[in-house]
C-alpha cells in the first residue's frame, strides 16, 4: 500500500526530520530524519515492504523489525489522520 499526506496534513523538512501539521487541529507531529525518510519513500509510491528492504540493506537490521516499525509508524500517521490510502 502508497500513501499520500490528507488534504488537510502539511509537511516540512526539517534539519533533524520532519514536521507534520494537522491543518484542522492545530497538532503538529514531529518525525525523525529515518522516520522522514520512510515517509517520504511511502509518498513516492514504494511499500513498506520496499522501505524496509531499504531498511535491512542499510542498517543491518533484522528484516521482521524493520517492518514491524514501519507499520507501526504508518498505522499511527493514519489513525492520527496524517496519510491515507494512495
Amino acid at each position: 500500500m502508497t500513501l499520500r499526506l490528507t488534504t488537510h496534513t502539511v509537511s516540512t523538512d526539517t534539519h533533524d526530520g520532519a514536521v507534520l501539521l494537522n491543518e484542522r487541529t492545530g497538532h503538529y507531529w514531529q518525525l525523525n530524519q529515518t522516520g522522514a525518510y520512510a515517509l517520504q519513500r511511502l509518498l513516492n509510491g514504494h511499500t513498506v515492504d520496499q522501505v524496509a528492504d531499504e531498511f535491512v540493506a542499510h542498517f543491518g537490521i533484522a528484516p521482521a523489525a524493520a517492518r514491524q516499525d514501519l507499520t507501526a509508524m504508518t498505522e499511527w500517521l493514519r489513525s492520527s489522520g496524517l496519510v491515507e490510502a494512495a
